[in-house]
């Protein structure tokens, strides 16, 4: 304990020294880097705005959603076997829809910081499929004759 104190004593002592002012132009110590580095920037291209393919992909999950809901609860069967057991349920097809619309936003978001136009087209695709099952949706659920 004496060993503590003493030490304790002369931290307190040293930190209430006054200390001088020091130039901020010159360090006091410098250390040589370890290592050199280089980073080369390249001119990009301005970011490809997906806002709009991951909205519109929303919407089109949602109306899939809903007209599938309403084709089974007017008596049709629901063909997709992954989707069948919850085709009933509102509250199953409703996680099963935003589980499987948010996997494909994620995916094409992480595609586009390496690959943006690659995701932009896997958008525009996703889009055009779900478009083509929403209007097949609208006929099986009568909503198109």
């Amino acid at each position: 304990m004496p060993r503590f104190a003493v030490a304790l004593t002369l931290l307190l002592i040293c930190a209430s020294a006054r200390v001088g002012a020091q130039s901020l132009d010159q360090p006091l110590f410098q250390a040589p880097p370890l290592f050199a580095t280089s980073v080369d920037v390249k001119a990009g291209q301005p970011p490809i705005p997906m806002a709009p393919l991951y909205a519109s992909f929303a919407g089109l999950t949602a109306a899939d959603g809903y007209l599938t809901w309403r084709a089974v609860h007017n008596g049709a069967t629901e063909a997709n076997r992954f989707v069948a057991p919850v085709a009933g349920d509102a509250v199953g097809l409703t996680v099963l829809k935003v589980a499987t619309g948010t996997v494909t936003v994620l995916a094409a978001d992480r595609l586009r910081r390496q690959h943006p136009r690659t995701a932009m087209w896997m958008m525009v695709a996703a889009n055009g499929g779900m478009m083509w099952v929403v209007w097949h949706n609208a006929q099986v659920a009568g909503f198109r004759q």
